[in-house]
């Protein structure tokens, strides 16, 4: 015990401490004080402004004018700047600002032209053509679904009715219809049976899934101009969403993203948009079976569930 070295006694030169039982200390970081400016420069000076945006100064107007008449729209730039840049909150459902995006589609849409192109589709795709005249609907009874085997569409579309949704909210059928009124009422009467057949929601990041596969799909069958205005919902559902979970959602971002993948890839390899498949024919059809048949992917159903919540407060 007399050999042992001094408690503080020097080893080659440097002092010996007493070992850390917790580890080794990591140096602290100081936290700047609220004095301290942290922000970057982010402004360009004036060679790299003349750079971005020219020499030309655009018109200027007693009122907010542009060649756009999407931002010309008041009620246009109202629901998407607020749902793209919004918060989802506990006091207002997800689709608060829905009404008024219908009412800025209804106004910035020239529907004189959407019919046009419409009768001018049905001459360009027969099959198209057949399909809006036969002016099929089916207004689903639980009842008659309850025969339906598990797994099956029929039986989805019982179980789904047991929960008090209505799967004709947009809309009843009426006895007369134009081609556009048809078109508008069936898509929006199919949108819950989307869900079940593709997999992808009912939930946030399923929403947005079977938004890009619509988008997709369409862009896929019909022309330019008439796909457009098919997916201007869509477009709006799925471009808002990305934006505001970007901002304030990062966790559920890369979610967002391989739902926006797996979206896109269905869409894709769909022959033809989902609406204009007759689900009456399918109802005793298992889910693997219709996707098999149809050709795409299915996305994860319930595994998505979580991004509601995640996305909400």
């Amino acid at each position: 015990m007399d050999n042992l070295p001094p408690k503080h006694a020097a080893v080659d030169g440097a002092a010996k401490t007493r070992p850390d039982l917790n580890g080794p200390r990591q140096p602290r970081v100081p936290s700047p004080g609220p004095e301290i400016d942290l922000r970057p420069r982010m402004g360009l000076d004036k060679t790299q402004q003349v750079y971005m945006q020219g020499d030309k100064l655009p018109q200027t107007s007693s009122v907010l004018i542009s060649n756009s008449k999407y931002l010309n729209n008041p009620f246009y730039r109202e629901a998407y700047v607020t749902q793209a840049l919004r918060r989802h909150g506990h006091d207002l459902p997800p689709t608060y600002m829905v009404p008024l995006m219908v009412r800025a589609f209804e106004e910035t849409t020239d529907f004189r032209r959407m019919a046009q192109l419409l009768a001018e589709e049905k001459v360009k795709n027969p099959a198209f053509g057949a399909w809006l005249d036969e002016r099929r609907h089916s207004a689903y009874r639980r009842d008659d679904m309850a025969k339906y085997a598990p797994g099956t569409l029929g039986h989805e579309i019982w179980a789904f009715l047991g929960t008090g949704f209505d799967m004709e909210f947009a809309g009843k059928a009426k006895a007369e219809m134009s081609d556009l009124e048809y078109l508008i009422f069936r898509r929006g009467s199919l949108h819950d049976i989307e869900h079940m057949v593709t997999g992808f929601g009912p939930n946030a990041a399923g929403e947005n899934a079977l938004s890009m596969t619509n988008v997709a799909a369409d862009a896929n069958y019909f022309t330019p101009e008439l796909a457009q205005m098919f997916s201007q919902a869509n477009v709006w559902i799925t471009s808002t969403g990305y934006n505001r979970a970007a901002l304030h959602y990062h966790h559920v971002l890369p979610t967002y993203l391989n739902a926006m993948q797996q979206g896109i890839a269905a869409g894709l390899a769909l022959s033809q948009p989902l609406f204009l498949n007759q689900w009456e024919d399918y109802l005793d059809w298992s889910f693997e079976d219709i996707a098999a048949h149809l050709g795409f992917t299915r996305g994860p159903g319930a595994a998505w569930d979580w991004t509601t919540d995640a996305t909400n407060g």
